[in-house]
Parts: C-alpha cells; sequence; structure tokens
C-alpha cells in the first residue's frame, strides 16, 4: 500500500511527522482526521505516492531515515545534505571513534611501531563517512536520478536518454519510460514515444489515470495540444478525485487558454481534496494563469508573485521548483506587459526566457510576444 507522510498536530498539541499507509490521500486524510489529528500538511501526493509504491526493491532506501528526515531533506541542496549525512554517519558510529580516540592516547606513549601504525589506521576509518557520504551526495543513483530532472526541465533530451538506462532496477519502469518517451516526442519522434509507453496500457499495476496522465504529458512536448488536453480528460474521468489529476488537467486548459469555467471548477475541486505541500506551492501559479486568461492581470500577478514566494525554499533545492518559478516568472512578464509596464515584464521574461527556449514553449512565447 502506498506510504504518505504528513506533519500534524496530535491531541496534546504535539507537532509530529511521520508516515502511514493508505490506499490514497483521501484516505490517509480520514484516518488522520479520525485519529483527532489536525492541522495537517501532506508532504506526498497520489502521483507521487504510486511511484513510490513500485520502487524496485532493492533501491535501498525506504526506511532508511526517519519521516521528518526524509522530508527536511527535500529542501537541502547537495552540500546541505552532503553535511547532513556526514553528521549522521558519524553520530551513529560515535561509540567506535570515541573508544579508537582513548586506545591511541594510551598506545601513544609505546615505542612500538606496529602499535602505533594500528592506532593511526584505525584513526583513519574516520574518513570512511567523508567517502560515504561523498558517493551518496554526488555519485549515487539518486543523484543521477535528480540530475535526469535537471536535464529534463531544461530540454537537454539527449542527456536524458543517455542517463535512462543508468537508472534501470533502481528507479520505476512507468517513470523512467514516460521521461524517456517525452524526450523523444519533444525531439519529433512521437511514434517511438508512443510505442514504449504501450505495454502500460493494460498493466494491472499502472492506474489508468497515470498512464493517461504520462501519455498526455508526451503530447505536449510534442507540441499536440488536443491531445493532450483529451488525455487530461480520460486520467480525470478515471480519477475524479485526485488533486494531482484535477490541477493538471486545469492547468493544461490554462496554457491553451481554453474554457476558464471548467479550469476554475477543477481548481475548486482540487482545493476540496488533499493538496500536498508542493501542489500547494504551485498552485497559486494555477489560478494566476486562471486570472490572466480571465482578463485579470493585476491579480494574476500578484498571485505569480505568492507563487515565487512559497516555492522560494525549494529553489535551490529542486529542479521541478526552479522550473515553475520560470514559468511562473515568464507569466507574471505578459501580466506586467497587459498592465501596461512593458520595461518591468521585458527584464521577468528575459528572466525567463533561457529555459522557454531550451523547452521550446511555443505557446508561452507567442502569448508574450503578442502583449509585448
Amino acid at each position: 500500500m502506498p506510504e504518505y507522510y504528513y506533519t500534524a498536530t496530535d491531541q496534546a498539541g504535539k507537532r509530529t511527522t511521520s508516515k502511514l499507509d493508505a490506499a490514497s490521500s483521501q484516505a490517509a486524510l480520514l484516518e488522520l482526521e479520525s485519529a483527532d489529528y489536525s492541522k495537517i500538511i501532506l508532504h506526498t501526493d497520489d502521483f507521487s505516492a504510486a511511484l513510490t509504491e513500485m520502487m524496485p526493491q532493492k533501491v535501498p532506501v525506504k526506511n532508511r531515515l526517519p519521516a521528518s528526515e526524509h522530508v527536511e531533506i527535500r529542501s537541502l541542496t547537495d552540500m546541505g545534505f552532503f553535511k547532513f549525512l556526514l553528521k549522521k554517519l558519524y553520530w551513529t558510529a560515535r561509540w567506535y571513534y570515541f573508544v579508537a580516540a582513548i586506545l591511541l592516547f594510551y598506545f601513544l606513549r609505546e615505542s612500538d611501531r606496529y602499535v602505533v601504525a594500528f592506532c593511526f589506521t584505525s584513526l583513519l576509518l574516520l574518513l570512511i563517512p567523508v567517502g560515504i557520504a561523498v558517493k551518496a551526495t554526488w555519485f549515487s543513483k539518486t543523484r543521477k536520478y535528480f540530475q535526469l530532472l535537471e536535464d529534463f526541465t531544461w530540454g537537454r533530451w539527449d542527456e536524458v536518454l543517455a542517463l535512462i538506462p543508468k537508472l534501470r532496477s533502481h528507479i520505476p519502469a512507468i517513470e523512467l519510460s514516460g521521461r524517456k518517451a517525452s524526450a523523444l516526442a519533444a525531439l519529433g519522434r512521437l511514434d517511438e514515444a508512443l510505442e514504449i509507453m504501450e505495454p502500460y496500457a493494460n498493466a494491472p499495476e499502472i492506474p489508468a489515470w497515470m498512464y493517461f496522465t504520462r501519455l498526455a504529458e508526451i503530447y505536449e512536448y510534442a507540441h499536440e495540444q488536443e491531445q493532450a488536453l483529451d488525455y487530461r480528460s480520460k486520467a480525470h474521468s478515471d480519477a475524479p478525485d485526485n488533486s494531482t489529476v484535477l490541477l493538471g488537467y486545469a492547468n493544461t486548459l490554462l496554457k491553451q487558454n481554453k474554457d476558464p469555467r471548467l479550469a476554475q471548477r477543477l481548481i475548486q475541486e482540487a482545493e476540496q481534496q488533499p493538496i500536498s505541500d508542493m501542489l500547494e506551492m504551485i498552485l497559486p501559479f494555477i489560478k494566476g494563469l486562471l486570472e490572466l486568461n480571465r482578463g485579470e492581470p493585476r491579480l494574476a500577478f500578484h498571485l505569480f508573485i505568492e507563487g515565487q514566494n512559497r516555492i522560494q525554499p525549494l529553489l535551490k533545492s529542486q529542479s521541478v521548483a526552479r522550473f515553475y518559478s520560470d514559468i511562473g516568472r515568464a507569466y507574471a512578464a505578459i501580466a506586467l506587459a497587459e498592465l501596461g509596464e512593458k520595461e518591468q515584464a521585458a527584464i521577468q521574461f528575459e528572466l525567463a526566457l533561457p529555459r522557454l527556449q531550451a523547452l521550446d514553449s511555443k505557446l508561452l512565447i507567442e502569448r508574450y510576444e503578442s502583449v509585448s
């Protein structure tokens, strides 16, 4: 059963970060509320929970860290994670190093060079945690996956394709296949992309909404917008109470500047469902785009600023956060241009333009050019 991480306050007023097994985010929230928890924050959405459940068993990360530390490391930079892990490793082996230091101090008074050499060799083991932390931070499979996400959000499709084979048996197959298919679609190889996804069409372990969501993303990167919208609709039909699906469908409608009433309804329905903290961070961007499409650029601009403020803590550590920041900045530029602030709009858009060009974001670039 999928795992959901959460932070909540119990009846005694104690704030706790932990995890529970639940069939969905709705079930997780209901269980917590039934246990009289309040001020509940979900750190896991249904999409990431389902992916984690599909993680190959040989990946040695599950249950290694307390829930609070699992949540904490999401906001750590590489150097921050290195320091965190190094501290944890030394703390775990603290008694060994304490005894080794005492023995060294005692035997240093001996003249036997073999005893002294043995003691110094023992202390050299102090460097082992450093090596482990370096490998885990910069050379592990997790690091390669983070690099894949960085390359993906910058449209470095050849690099994405080169990294994927190195992650097989470490990352869920549908995640790697979806990334590969999107990269191929962006490179103009849509037929190959769809062929990769065929085995998942009727796979019992893959929720239909996840499969449709992946297809929608693939068609978006192929600039087949109508097909993308169709699969967002299919995902919604399969999982009408899934906040990830609801917001994904709304966002696709808004990017194509279609049916703002439906988009608004989808957003409102999503807000009535459990929403993870990450989705809460990007929600203002989606609501800002809704207001922009409804002809309210001033309100839209303030929502984009709110989105930037919410996502700020994750900018140094998560490539997806930096992606949303740039997209939000580009839409904020459109809002500024519509308000007549052309100079400020140009400044904001120039900051986002490298990513837009890298991802070939035609709709967004054309929209800005039409008002600038």
